[in-house]
């Protein structure tokens, strides 16, 4: 035991002490907190620009006028604003006046203009002139601001009361609540897919760590010094242990600096329509863990066995993509899993060992299955790494001293079978 705990040792230390783990482990929660946190202080704190509109109204009065010009007033004060200026245009000075409004946009002293032609409301066009035209949310308010004006209109022409058509009209808003009876705003779906992604990518890349340092030391025949001391299978233990620390010691940081993002009522006020951090629930932090852990140790065994049977990482990179599919294939059947959790062919697809630690964790971040689904799971998975130690033990221990020509699957049925 002491010897597999000085292989922990250095395993651990020789990665938590690389420039590259700490870069990331800093940089990586500083960029997602960037993420969420500027276009949120953005939005909040944006906006309120002034946008001065000429409107060459045809129009025989300025009703049309008033009423877009009042219904982009009453924005909020943090949108843009803008500033309706009317010119009632006869006929025959139309043509010049619009000549002088493009040369006044293309020389920058105007910004835009709206045509308001005779025929809007029976034809319901009109034109909007600005050099800025991929600015899609001023034309789309001065758009809904004129289609209102031109509704209201015809409908008092009609002899309809446009209030009375407005309160019967008005639309029915339905609040979704979850099973926790919280308001539902896709905060769970959010939720989920992130702590997905983020068990994806690090059983992902702490796999490929584990591959990739037992093909380093196959080159480097450090391995051979090692085994002089060490049991191959200590040897693969301590270097399973010691990786997977480091990959938990970066959730601890990231957990640390999430803690710390969520906790300022700043970040709980940044929100998009109310928006705000789904809370998280202790249990889910816990199958996270478990998950976490469990997933890195099946397919980290799966990857050591893939850095023992080649000698280069050329060589690795194509006998990996077994490996790296089995992973990619549950986040490929996550839609399915997240439109009916409780379905036969979720329940089944998230017992297999290989896509547990994906699917069945999802399950339980959207709608948690019974308890007994979940152990049953976690059991097989558990039962599975063992299965999958103990072949990867068997091939490793040859694979490691075998160097040159990759070992075909006959060949690796026979180191299976050496004492």
């Amino acid at each position: 035991m002491d010897k597999v705990l000085v292989i922990i040792k250095r395993e651990y230390l020789m990665r938590v002490r690389s420039k590259g783990f700490i870069i990331m482990t800093i940089l990586s929660p500083l960029l997602m907190a960037s993420f969420v946190l500027i276009p949120a202080l953005i939005a909040t704190k944006g906006g309120g620009d002034t946008h001065r509109v000429i409107v060459l109204d045809q129009t025989p009065d300025d009703f049309l006028f008033k009423r877009a010009n009042k219904a982009l007033q009453e924005k909020s004060e943090k949108s843009d604003k803008f500033e309706l200026v009317r010119e009632a245009v006869s006929s025959n000075q139309f043509e010049a006046r619009l000549q002088s409004l493009d040369k006044e946009i293309s020389k920058g002293s105007a910004e835009a203009y709206v045509v308001l032609p005779a025929t809007v409301l029976t034809d319901g066009k009109l034109t909007y002139h600005a050099k800025n035209v991929s600015d899609f949310v001023s034309s789309s308010r001065i758009e809904r601001a004129f289609n209102g004006a031109v509704r209201e209109k015809r409908m008092i022409d009609a002899g309809i009361n446009p209030a009375k058509v407005e309160e019967l009209s008005k639309s029915v808003e339905m609040e979704m609540i979850n099973e926790r009876g919280e308001k539902e705003k896709g905060q769970s779906i959010i939720l989920s897919y992130v702590l997905l992604m983020i068990i994806y990518i690090t059983i992902l890349v702490y796999g490929i760590m584990v591959m990739r340092g037992v093909i380093e030391e196959k080159q480097s025949r450090i391995v051979e010094v090692l085994l002089s001391s060490v049991r191959p299978f200590q040897l693969l233990l301590g270097k399973l242990l010691g990786i997977g620390l480091v990959g938990l010691t970066q959730y601890v940081t990231w957990a640390v600096f999430a803690f710390i993002i969520t906790g300022l009522t700043a970040a709980q006020a940044f929100a998009f329509g109310g928006f705000k951090l789904p809370h998280i629930p202790a249990s889910t932090l816990v199958f996270f863990v478990v998950f976490f852990i469990l997933g890195y140790f099946l397919y980290a065994t799966l990857y050591a066995v893939v850095g023992a049977i080649v000698s280069s990482e050329e060589d690795g990179q194509q006998v990996q993509l077994p490996v790296t599919a089995s992973i990619i294939v549950p986040m490929a059947l996550s839609s399915m899993i997240l439109r009916n959790p409780d379905s036969l062919a979720s329940t089944l697809l998230s017992m297999i060992p290989i896509f547990s630690p994906i699917l069945m964790f999802m399950r339980i971040t959207i709608k948690q299955p019974p308890w007994w689904q979940i152990g049953l799971s976690i059991v097989l998975l558990i039962a599975t790494i063992l299965g999958v130690v103990w072949v990867a033990a068997k091939i490793y221990r040859v694979g490691v001293l075998m160097y040159g020509k990759r070992p075909t699957l006959p060949e690796l049925a026979k180191w299976l079978k050496y004492s």
